[in-house]
């Protein structure tokens, strides 16, 4: 399984952190980006804890405007807690601009990105420090017209959250046997065999047949209400999900429906209006994948 890593930052620092996402996803990490900068409010506060709880590595990226931003240092310390009491994940700072490292990162050694002409060689300790091998054609090759950081922009601009455990990257469940997924999303397995998880942004349906999951669906309650004669842009959807649009093949597109293949995962991925006033949804299945 790919590492995943959660990226701390100040919006000020965006265009940093979207490169260097791009680039990990790139190499084939999971990245989770952090954009509460540009939301209001502590009920994230548990938006951010969840994105944490859920990752191998928090990588801060530190420069004169993180080390002052409430959020950043409210996401390290939750890191830096999880780490200490002995938690899988590892924080691993990230030196964008000089400045004084915040207490608690004194004495851990820093990847140093303050010179944009070594820029290869500071990626290249920092996924090693992940366990990864560098791949210098990934980084160095022509960008996708679409990539992870353009799609995260879009979800931004549409107001929509970048969603965390359990809606983080839904693929993942297909596959699981039904009593690891209903682990993995904290829930239980209705009379049908399905597992529902409903929150306020979304809610995920888990559909199995025997004893494994073969299609997981989204659906994003603030899409709503859609309308299926309405043009929709499905690159925020699959950004709120942290999905990277570069890594799917479109297959088919009309007005209400969209068809995307992931020939990596061989998963057939589908973002519709499925009715008149409803939500839109994201769908996910392993069965019907090349049809």
């Amino acid at each position: 399984m790919s590492p995943t890593i959660f990226l701390s930052h100040n919006i000020n620092d965006k265009d940093f952190a979207h490169k260097l996402a791009h680039d990990l996803d790139c190499h084939g990490i999971t990245v989770w980006i952090d954009e509460a900068e540009l939301k209001i409010g502590d009920s994230l506060i548990e938006k951010i804890r969840e994105g944490i709880d859920s990752v191998d590595y928090l990588a801060v990226i530190l420069s004169p405007n993180s080390v002052h931003s409430k959020w950043v240092q409210k996401e390290i310390d939750v890191a830096m807690t999880l780490e200490i009491s002995g938690k899988k994940i590892k924080v691993l700072p990230l030196m964008l601009e000089k400045c004084d490292l915040p207490g608690f990162l004194l004495g851990k050694k820093y990847a140093d990105f303050t010179d944009d002409s070594k820029y290869s060689t500071s990626f290249e300790s920092l996924i090693n420090a992940m366990g990864i091998v560098f791949n210098k054609s990934a980084l160095n090759g022509k960008p996708k017209a679409t990539t992870l950081g353009h799609a995260l922009d879009k979800a931004t601009d549409q107001l929509f959250f970048i969603l965390s455990k359990p809606f983080h990257r839904p693929f993942q469940y297909i596959g699981m046997t039904l009593s690891g997924a209903a682990k993995a999303v904290n829930g239980t397995p209705n009379e049908a065999g399905n597992i529902i998880i409903d929150s306020d942004d979304c809610s995920m349906l888990l559909e199995a047949e025997g004893n494994f999951i073969n299609y997981v669906e989204v659906k994003l309650n603030k899409t709503s209400p859609c309308m299926q004669n309405q043009e929709f842009d499905s690159e925020p959807i699959l950004g709120c999900l942290s999905i990277n649009p570069s890594e799917l093949d479109i297959v088919n597109k009309q007005t209400h429906y969209h068809h995307y293949s992931d020939h990596k995962r061989r998963l057939k991925i589908g973002v519709s209006c499925s009715f008149d006033g409803g939500p839109l949804s994201v769908g996910f299945s392993s069965k019907y994948y090349g049809m």
